[in-house]
C-alpha cells in the first residue's frame, strides 16, 4: 500500500519541478526581452539624438539671428514687406522644427516601449516628408522673389553666382533630410527585426 502511494506522488513531484523550471525559463526569457528592449532603445536613441540635437541647436541659432537677417535683407535692397513675409515663414518653420524634434527626443526619455517608439518615428518621418514637399516650392518662390527684388535676372554673372549658392544650399538641405530619413529607416527596420525574432 505504501509503495503505491510513493509511486503516485513521485510523478506529481516531477510535474511540479517541471512547472518550476518552465516558470524560471519564462522569467529568464522575459528578462532577456526587457534587456533587448532597453539595448535597442539605447542604440536607437544614440543614433537619433545626433540629428535631433543638431537641428534643435541650428534652429535656435536661426531664431536668434532673425533680426539680423531682416536688417541684412533691407540693406541689400529687398523691400521690407517681402523680407517680413519670408522671415515670418522662416520663424514658423523653425518653431515647428524645434517642437517636432523635442517630441522626437521625448520618445526615448519618457521610457516608452519599442512599439510606441516605432509609431513615433513613423509619425516624424511622415511629417518631415510632408514638410519637405511644402517647403521646396516655397523656397523656390522665396528665391525668385529675392532675385526679382535684387534685379539679379538682369545681370548674368550675379544670376550664375546666386543660382550656384542656392543650388549648394538645396543640396545641403536635401542631404541632411536624406541622412535623417536613413537613420530613422534603419531604426524602424531594427525594431521590426527584433519583433519578428
Amino acid at each position: 500500500m505504501e509503495s503505491q502511494t510513493n509511486n503516485n506522488t513521485h510523478p506529481v513531484d516531477e510535474v511540479d519541478e517541471l512547472r518550476q523550471q518552465i516558470a524560471q525559463f519564462k522569467q529568464r526569457l522575459d528578462q532577456q526581452e526587457i534587456i533587448n528592449d532597453r539595448l535597442m532603445r539605447h542604440t536607437i536613441n544614440a543614433r537619433i539624438s545626433i540629428f535631433t540635437k543638431t537641428f534643435i541647436i541650428a534652429d535656435a541659432i536661426g531664431l536668434l539671428i532673425m533680426p539680423f537677417t531682416f536688417w541684412l535683407f533691407n540693406k541689400i535692397g529687398i523691400s521690407w514687406h517681402v523680407s517680413l513675409i519670408i522671415l515670418l515663414m522662416l520663424i514658423f518653420e523653425l518653431v515647428c522644427n524645434i517642437i517636432c524634434y523635442r517630441k522626437l527626443q521625448h520618445l526615448f526619455t519618457d521610457g516608452n516601449d519599442l512599439l510606441t517608439v516605432r509609431r513615433g518615428l513613423l509619425k516624424h518621418k511622415r511629417f518631415n516628408r510632408i514638410q519637405m514637399l511644402i517647403e521646396m516650392p516655397l523656397i523656390l518662390l522665396w528665391v525668385f522673389a529675392i532675385f526679382w527684388q535684387l534685379e539679379v535676372f538682369a545681370h548674368t554673372r550675379d544670376l550664375i553666382q546666386m543660382s550656384l549658392a542656392v543650388f549648394i544650399g538645396l543640396l545641403i538641405g536635401i542631404g541632411s533630410f536624406a541622412w535623417e530619413m536613413h537613420r530613422i529607416n534603419n531604426s524602424i527596420r531594427e525594431i521590426d527585426d527584433l519583433a519578428t525574432e
